[in-house]
């Protein structure tokens, strides 16, 4: 009867320590996978960090158009100066020539600075269409004095733009 009681009980015990070993092992294979969970959250959350900051340097590099502009302004002021050389080009000769005459060289100067007006008014209007409100309000006290505005002009343009901020 001992021995009967003995053997269930041993039996009793090397259930409980067998279902004991899976719950441990159960529990560690858990651990492992919190463990491994919790990285991949984080390297996700890196590389959302990374793709954000790789955006903005790449947004930083176009830096909105300021490249495009710069290089336009450079373009406006590469033509004034082809512009402003071919009129001193024109001028030097006709003094080689001889052509002292004033009148010739004032028609000149004049007609090459008014080639040299509308160049830079048009470049003007380009950069005015394409730009931002600050740099507008730059450009057109610029404009003003190139057209030669008058007091009144430029107190109807103010005007106008008090009454309607869109009005171009």
């Amino acid at each position: 009867q001992w021995k009967v009681a003995y053997e269930s009980l041993l039996q009793e015990n090397n259930t409980l320590k067998n279902s004991g070993a899976e719950a441990l092992l159960a529990s560690q294979w858990r651990a492992r996978y919190e463990l491994c969970k919790k990285e991949k959250e984080d390297m996700a959350n890196q590389v959302d960090m990374l793709k954000k900051q790789l955006a903005e340097s790449k947004q930083n590099m176009n830096g909105n158009g300021s490249s495009e502009k710069y290089e336009m302004k450079y373009r406006d002021l590469k033509e004034s100066f082809r512009l402003y050389r071919k009129k001193a080009k024109e001028i030097f000769e006709a003094q080689l020539k001889g052509e002292n005459n004033p009148a010739r060289v004032v028609n000149l100067s004049e007609r090459g600075t008014e080639d040299a007006k509308i160049a830079y008014l048009r470049n003007l209007m380009v950069n005015y269409l394409s730009s931002d409100e600050t740099v507008r309000e730059h450009m057109e006290s610029a404009i003003g004095t190139i057209l030669k505005f008058s007091a009144e002009d430029v107190a109807k343009v103010e005007k106008a733009k008090e009454d309607n901020p869109s009005w171009f």
